[in-house]
């Protein structure tokens, strides 16, 4: 009974994040799995109620559960080295810091950005297809403001504009990182162990300076370069793939590249079960030059999220659902499509900073 009880202590401590993890059957199943008991206690002791990567000492911890200091520091060891739980250096003090594994940051990710395949893998993939159905989805990232957004390819948005809107340009948000890490897409990876391997690349997920510095050390990603993360960038647009990251101007911490086919947000938007503009921001919209079109099709079939039609052998966009992604661009023959910012917003500011952008969304939360 007691055991029972610390797992659904942890179950509504993970609902009350920022990004949080609502409570379900499916989640209690997913903790007992994944937690042991003194692990969920431990975890227990940490804040929930912080923006993503804002941790507390393991003297801290120490304290608040009572619990032998070193005995704590090895077991925080162990839960970090598996993913269950964030750590980072302070930058003004040196000592590590532990926070919890938050939705989208960490959770699911971890047990898939390896890209391996593994019985424990495996089965995670069978209970996290349980617990994030379309409603926990819509629980979890339909927050104000919203935490993410797409992002154009970046020869989409013409020279003038990549100087107003630099933080709209994917080169920009790369070449601003300290440090970059890629590891395997969590969504797809997940779907190829379910046996619906959608045949998109995997390793083209990118983590940025505290997250990236996390997951490289843990093991969960690599390091890789300015001019890597340029070129993964590139080849994920030619094969399809749509720009997300966070809904911020600065020190953003991840930019994945998504398909329609497996992807958390992607694919919920092809199949219509959420509307477009609550779980990802979408800042920029297809306008075609209908006396360009010449009905050739091929952003009918690259669009990722089935937002274009042939009407009497035009292209017609459907506004509502188009995602501003830029794909179609350079693949149309006559210049006849153009990405542009969305008209019937008041700006296509994001948030200044993550900081800023996770303090509005935990606010909300209350």
């Amino acid at each position: 009974m007691i055991k029972k009880v610390i797992y659904e202590q942890l179950m509504l401590h993970l609902s009350s994040m920022s990004m949080n993890l609502p409570p379900s059957e499916h989640l209690l199943n997913l903790l007992k799995e994944i937690f042991t008991k003194k692990e969920a206690e431990i975890t227990l002791s940490i804040p929930s109620k912080r923006i993503p990567f804002e941790g507390i000492t393991a003297e801290e911890i120490s304290k608040s559960t009572n619990m032998n200091l070193d005995k704590v520091e090895k077991m925080l060891l162990n839960l970090t080295k598996r993913g269950l739980i964030f750590s980072q250096s302070d930058k003004t003090n040196g000592m590590t810091k532990y926070s919890l594994q938050q939705a989208g940051y960490g959770f699911p990710q971890v047990f898939f950005c390896k890209g391996e395949d593994t019985p424990h893998a495996r089965k995670m993939a069978k209970l996290i297809l349980k617990y994030f159905n379309k409603q926990i989805t819509k629980e979890t990232f339909c927050t104000d403001p919203i935490p993410y957004r797409f992002v154009p390819v970046d020869q989409t948005i013409d020279i003038e504009k990549q100087s107003i809107y630099p933080f709209h340009v994917m080169e920009k948000i790369i070449q601003n990182a300290e440090t970059i890490a890629v590891a395997h897409c969590m969504c797809r990876q997940e779907m190829k162990l379910l046996g619906r391997d959608c045949g998109h690349p995997t390793e083209v997920c990118m983590k940025f300076d505290d997250l990236a510095r996390y997951m490289i050390d843990k093991g969960f990603a690599r390091e890789i370069n300015v001019k890597e993360a340029l070129e993964i960038s590139k080849k994920a647009s030619e094969a399809g793939l749509v720009h997300f990251t966070d809904n911020a101007m600065e020190n953003v911490q991840q930019n994945c590249n998504c398909c329609g086919c497996s992807c958390w947000n992607l694919g919920r938007i092809r199949r219509r079960h959420i509307p477009r503009d609550t779980i990802i921001a979408t800042y920029f919209i297809r306008e075609t030059i209908i006396d360009n079109c010449i009905g050739c099709g091929n952003c009918i079939d690259v669009c990722p999220v089935m937002a274009v039609k042939l009407e009497y052998d035009l292209a017609i966009v459907d506004k509502d659902w188009c995602i501003g992604c830029g794909l179609c661009e350079p693949r149309c023959p006559n210049d006849a499509i153009k990405i542009i910012p969305r008209k019937d917003l008041k700006n296509i500011f994001p948030e200044k900073n993550f900081k800023i952008l996770h303090e509005k969304i935990l606010d909300a939360r209350q």
